[in-house]
């Protein structure tokens, strides 16, 4: 780590030691994490359900925990990905479950050997909700790239896919805005379906499983009363959208902050709409629903281009609420967070019922209760890098 320090390195430059200071920087030796301790066993009569211990020493920053299990007896390579949990990346020692049949996967003989390592995040996640209300947890997977013939309705209903987005400088030129660190963001707004499998109802005017859902509230979305705290804390309500999806996943699902939002909104563009794959600007008709097109309704997620990131409807469709407050005077710094007081929050992207003015990557809507339900607001979901 390297941590800002009061002076600059005098020593000699052509030394081959670290220096404590060095160009103005106080260098700190930060331990590697390493993991050590692996033992897992297989559960018995139901030895399809297998135990790992592992034990993580230092510190981690962006990483995930990777797991291979190599069966020598006949020769194969498995990789993990039905667990009773997100596997911890904190320091200590952690147990997970891994239940090998929801894989596919039958390991019946005894030279087994389990290796557990860090690797980067993924490119994309995947929350099986598939289950429902009455799921006891929803199955976290792991993909490197779009699958093969695309983004199917599986992905709009009953599946939610979000995108590794990497930390940056805003493009813009108006304003100082950095976002430090990495988070993961949803490849689509979050749909009719995937709400009603996680709450248990539809909330929705215009009724169709991909459409975006709407005439949700920043309140059902994170709850009255812990969900309420933002910034002084992260908490959500347990009976919230938000509450229930971290209960089942353990993970720290939350609506995108104002700052990470037009980040993955602008995916690099400093004007009003965000970039397209072959790096030009993209426009409003091929990248969104808004007043001039929308026939004055929703439309089904997943339909206009998306931008340079993989991101669809950032422009249109529904306006997206998002975890911070309005502050009145923009906003600006380093990951910035929002008013830290009162009750109006943010909303960003315009809708189907706004104008071309409304959709650009700057603008901002706010409501002055957390509480407000309209039919052009919806949400998009978001989670840290680390898991």
């Amino acid at each position: 780590k390297v941590k800002k320090g009061t002076k600059g390195w005098n020593g000699d430059p052509n030394s081959t030691e670290l220096p404590e200071t060095w160009c103005g920087y106080q260098i700190e030796y930060a331990k590697a994490a390493v993991i050590k301790d692996v033992k897992f066993r297989q559960r018995y009569p139901c030895n399809n359900k297998v135990d790992i211990d592992y034990t993580i020493v230092g510190e981690t920053d962006d990483v995930i925990v990777n797991f291979i299990v190599k069966d020598n007896d006949v020769g194969k390579t498995y990789t993990p990905l039905s667990f009773d949990k997100v596997p911890p990346i904190t320091e200590g020692t952690h147990r997970i479950t891994w239940d090998a049949y929801a894989d596919g996967i039958s390991i019946t003989s005894t030279n087994v050997v389990v290796g557990v390592d860090f690797a980067p995040p993924p490119l994309y996640i995947v929350v099986d909700l598939s289950g429902g209300t009455s799921a006891a947890n929803y199955q976290v997977t792991t993909l490197s790239d779009v699958p093969t013939g695309g983004w199917t309705d599986e992905y709009k209903t009953t599946k939610l896919v979000l995108r590794k987005i990497t930390a940056g400088k805003m493009p813009r030129t108006d304003v100082d805005i950095t976002l430090t660190k990495d988070y993961y963001v949803g490849v689509f707004e979050v749909t009719q379906k995937q709400w009603e499998l996680v709450m248990g109802s539809n909330p929705s005017y215009f009724d169709a499983d991909t459409l975006p859902v709407e005439q949700v509230s920043y309140e059902d979305i994170r709850g009255t009363s812990n969900g309420s705290q933002w910034p002084a804390s992260n908490a959500v309500d347990a009976t919230s959208f938000m509450g229930k999806l971290r209960a089942k996943t353990g993970i720290d699902f939350d609506l995108p902050t104002e700052a990470q939002w037009e980040y993955a909104c602008r995916a690099g563009s400093s004007g009003d709409w965000g970039l397209l794959a072959d790096g030009t600007m993209g426009t409003l008709d091929e990248m969104g629903w808004y007043w001039d097109n929308s026939s004055f309704k929703t439309h089904a997620v997943g339909t206009k281009t998306p931008n340079a990131w993989g991101l669809y409807d950032m422009h249109g469709n529904v306006c997206e609420w998002c975890l911070d407050g309005y502050s009145g005077g923009g906003y600006s710094g380093t990951d910035p967070v929002g008013a830290t007081s009162g009750f109006r929050r943010v909303l960003r992207g315009g809708s189907w019922y706004n104008n071309d003015y409304g959709c650009r990557s700057s603008n901002c809507y706010y409501y002055n209760c957390p509480d407000d339900r309209y039919y052009a607001d919806g949400l998009r979901v978001a989670a840290p890098a680390g898991l």
